[in-house]
């Protein structure tokens, strides 16, 4: 009996191994499954942070954009309000000379109409309208045209003597050229 038990031990001692080497290779598997898992979690975590910083940007893009398109909108209707409103300082600066023309001095309606463009012409100029009519300085194609619209040999040899329409810039953009006398020589003028 003593082989019989030993057998008997043996199995027994087998079994035991066996199933200690299958409960190591269970744990073994299960934290690889759970190492795996563990990894398949992080990568779908990186992806929510990707997509939410990808969503962030695209915010801040249409926020850009849209913050630029209104200015560009303000910019355009400011320029629009400004080419209908130079007809109105054109007709008081007309007034203003024809009075001045006139020698007529002390008439209220003049003096109104004064002060009227004197306050027009300040409060444009805080909004960057800004009036071209320098004399004396050298013709510039871009901001000047001549009273007749004359072809100039030599457009950097020539002066404006005298400006006969004003022009307008706003914002940088030329809303009309300055109309203006020219001559050859600086000394002419």
């Amino acid at each position: 009996m003593n082989n019989k038990n030993k057998d008997l031990d043996f199995i027994k001692n087998n079994n035991i191994d066996v199933k200690k080497k299958e409960a190591n290779e269970n744990r073994n598997n299960t934290i690889e499954d759970e190492n795996e898992l563990n990894q398949k979690i992080l990568k779908i975590k990186k992806n929510i942070i990707n997509i939410k910083l990808r969503e962030q940007a695209e915010i801040e893009n249409i926020k850009k954009n849209t913050y630029n398109k209104i200015k560009e909108i303000k910019k355009m209707q400011f320029q629009y309000f400004c080419i209908n409103f130079i007809p109105i300082l054109d007709n008081l600066k007309n007034i203003k000379n024809t009075a001045h023309k006139l020698n007529i001095k002390h008439n209220k309606i003049i003096e109104g109409i004064t002060l009227t463009l004197k306050l027009l012409l300040d409060t444009i100029q805080k909004f960057d309208l800004t009036i071209e009519n320098q004399k004396h300085i050298k013709f510039n194609a871009l901001l000047h045209q001549t009273e007749s619209n004359e072809k100039l040999d030599d457009i950097h040899t020539y002066y404006v003597s005298s400006v006969i329409k004003d022009g307008y810039i706003c914002q940088g953009e030329i809303i009309r050229k300055a109309t203006v006398k020219v001559h050859k020589e600086k000394n002419n003028i």
